[in-house]
């Protein structure tokens, strides 16, 4: 994983918007309605164009854009077997409970109703090509691509086949295992999607943060498991409160769960730090060290907001993190990603969402002036 020696580096979370003619794919595809072919050469083609976009927005560390998924989380339902039909409700946020007018409360969930396992690994394999190939067209510094946790799985699959949710995690960790190594054997980062190590308002709105706690660390111990065998340096983890615009009010504190997060067996830590709910944790790491060979990855850049934030301002939100870790130490980011699920209209327009990763990379250089 190469770090910010001599000038600070960007990059974002992973998910980009999807063109619609994809987008109409991705539903046709979930239907069971979709012409293969015609399916993977518009993914090869959405991950060419969206490559290009990071490069020509000056991102240092680029990915896929998830093109071929139709969330960070759920993909594996098209690839894996085991999942029933949508039919379960989603948990009352706590947010939800004070504020009825937002949130998810039309949502149904798909349980586990057998045996997982793989069913198509090929579509890892399309990806890992069309990413390859897409960036050996640009100029970048790392490419990463992203794939879900096994706590996560757990949270938008709930278990109704396995004894245990142990057993559940750990059968869903050995599946993920081949895709962690795939994507690492490829030469690129693997980036873990962990918003289960944070979302307690979301998925486990009863439980006590101490029963919260025991919980994530579960899933983190879990997680190791199926990172075995892969270097830390070849990982980062991504941690979040949720993708969208809500009210957050209920957000357990970072400063609650980052001694668990710090157990995760990878080299850099991407967090939450641009949007209003989070901001200030920035100060947690004057009070918690990184462990040796880890970077954080902090959010500069607000993913649920049109609004365009100036260089200049960025640039400060770096350096107040590189005066407290040290400007090697971090790598400039998004607070989460601008196009989680294809079904949503995208929170940010996808043009003014490029138009921020410029602010990003602009705001990385003016950080670069002042730090070297």
């Amino acid at each position: 994983m190469k770090t910010s020696i001599d000038r600070i580096l960007t990059t974002h979370v992973g998910s980009l918007a999807r063109p619609p003619e994809l987008v109409s794919l991705l539903e046709a595809q979930r239907q069971g309605r979709v012409d293969p072919e015609g399916f993977d050469e518009a993914c090869r083609q959405a991950v060419q164009k969206v490559v290009e976009q990071q490069a020509t927005a000056g991102i240092s560390i680029i990915s896929d854009g998830e093109q071929s998924k139709p969330s960070f989380s759920t993909y594996v339902r098209e690839r894996w077997s085991g999942f029933g039909e949508d039919q379960l409700p989603m948990p009352l946020t706590l947010d939800e409970r004070e504020f009825p007018n937002w949130g998810y409360r039309n949502r149904k969930l798909a349980p586990c109703i057998g045996p997982v396992t793989w069913k198509d690994f090929s579509a890892v394999e399309k990806d890992i090509t069309n990413l390859s190939d897409a960036a050996s067209a640009v100029t970048h510094e790392e490419v990463f691509m992203t794939s879900v946790s096994p706590g996560t799985v757990a949270n938008f699959f709930p278990n109704q086949y396995y004894k245990s949710r142990t057993e559940y995690l750990e059968t869903l960790a050995g599946t993920l295992s081949r895709e962690y190594k795939a994507i690492t054997d490829a030469g690129f980062l693997l980036q873990v999607d962990c918003p289960d190590l944070a979302l307690r308002n979301f998925w486990f709105p009863d439980l006590s943060i101490e029963e919260f706690r025991r919980v994530i660390a579960e899933n983190v111990e879990v997680m190791n498991s199926a990172l075995s065998g892969i270097p830390p340096s070849q990982v980062r983890m991504h941690v979040c409160w949720g993708a969208g615009e809500t009210p957050k009010n209920h957000d357990v504190p970072l400063r609650s769960i980052v001694d668990i997060l710090l157990k995760a067996d990878v080299g850099a830590l991407s967090v939450v730090g641009a949007n209003g709910q989070h901001e200030h944790e920035w100060r947690v790491w004057e009070e918690v060290d990184l462990p040796d060979g880890m970077v954080l990855i902090p959010g500069v850049i607000d993913n649920t907001t049109n609004i365009i934030e100036h260089p200049d301002w960025v640039a400060e939100r770096i350096i107040r993190y590189a005066k407290v870790l040290g400007r090697t130490r971090i790598i400039a980011g998004v607070d989460c990603g601008f196009g989680t699920g294809s079904s949503a209209k995208p929170a940010v327009d996808p043009a003014i969402a490029m138009a921020k990763l410029r602010a990003l990379s602009d705001g990385a250089k003016r950080a670069t002036q002042e730090l070297w």
